[in-house]
């Protein structure tokens, strides 16, 4: 049995949007940085030669999908056995909080792990992409950026975790699934936004800028940037017809709390993804004023607290929060054939 652990990550210069074509290939470059707080195991293990892969998502997730993931994983990687797999996570899943790049991450690491082979790492970012696009950034630590392309090199650190020790609050305003996933929502954004060609043009811009502050650990800068680059995300879905609104009432009393602490003196910004929880950044030395703020915002109900996390790990045991999982069986789904 294998298990392995992956973070999330929270996109500092968005990915909204696919290139045309075979790849799942981002039309603009991302920036994102991964967090230590939030992650996902993946239990993998070898069942009978002859019977047929099982699945799961526990809270439930797409099985379809993940079978799907698993019949390509096993065919790159050159895994002949049927597998037992299982998904969970320590954060709410589907909800905005980028649960699917940690969890076919962490998937992605365990499979490469019963290969006959020893994978790539750029092989491993572009199937980890199969699963979800922004799974690859959560193949490496600290501070990571997407370019498009299929060549070796579309996924690198620009930054290890210890470069900077920001802090990264998360106030969860809804626990419950979003209504448009982000892959329909970007689909549509695309095809319908008037504002889509600007929200691209203006990425680049906001690139360099991300790129230059993370460098010099400038947190207004990146701050700036950020916020700037969320918002104008959301513009453009709004503009998509028909619109997707993907805040709450309370994300924007969130916002509003953060730009609120900014005029007291406290250099703190948020972002926000396609959900309606709020990511805000600030230094560790604000970290315990910002979180008080978010959790007295009505409507927030809870605040999850992180920091910049490392690259996924492998091991025969699982994390502390995932010990109820630690055997095969269900939840699960056979879905066919061993391949």
């Amino acid at each position: 049995m294998i298990w392995a652990v992956a973070h999330s990550n929270v996109a500092l210069v968005k990915y909204w949007g696919r290139a045309p074509g075979p790849g799942h290939q981002p039309a603009g470059t991302s920036v994102s940085l991964t967090l230590d707080g939030l992650a996902s195991g993946a239990r993998v293990e070898e069942r009978p030669a002859g019977s047929a892969d099982r699945v799961g998502w526990d809270p439930p997730g797409p099985v379809a999908e993940l079978s799907r993931f698993v019949t390509l994983a096993r065919a790159r990687l050159g895994i002949g056995h049927p597998l037992d797999v299982l998904i969970t996570s320590n954060f709410p899943v589907a909800a905005g909080l980028a649960s699917s790049a940690s969890a076919y991450a962490a998937l992605t690491t365990a499979l490469a792990a019963l290969a006959p082979g020893r994978p790539s790492a750029d092989g491993l970012a572009a199937l980890a992409r199969q699963g979800s696009g922004s799974a690859c950034r959560s193949m490496l630590g600290g501070f990571v950026q997407w370019r498009p392309g299929a060549d070796a090199g579309a996924v690198t650190q620009l930054a290890p975790p210890e470069h900077w020790p920001l802090a990264v609050l998360v106030a969860v305003t809804d626990a419950g699934p979003k209504r448009v996933p982000s892959r329909e929502g970007m689909l549509r954004t695309r095809a319908t936004s008037p504002f889509y060609e600007a929200w691209l043009t203006a990425g680049g811009v906001d690139l360099t800028v991300v790129r230059e502050a993370v460098r010099a650990r400038d947190l207004p800068a990146l701050g700036a940037a950020t916020e700037r680059n969320a918002l104008r995300m959301h513009a453009a879905a709004l503009g998509a017809e028909p619109p997707l609104l993907y805040w709450e009432a309370t994300t924007v009393s969130v916002m509003r709390e953060v730009w609120r602490l900014r005029e007291d003196g406290v250099p703190a910004f948020f972002t926000v993804d396609a959900g309606p929880q709020v990511k805000v950044l600030c230094e560790p030395a604000d970290a315990d004023r910002v979180e008080r703020a978010l959790a007295g915002v009505p409507g927030v109900l809870r605040v999850l607290r992180s920091r910049p996390g490392g690259a996924p790990r492998t091991g025969p045991e699982p994390p502390s929060w995932a010990a109820p999982h630690a055997s095969p069986g269900p939840p699960g789904d056979e879905k066919g054939p061993a391949a």
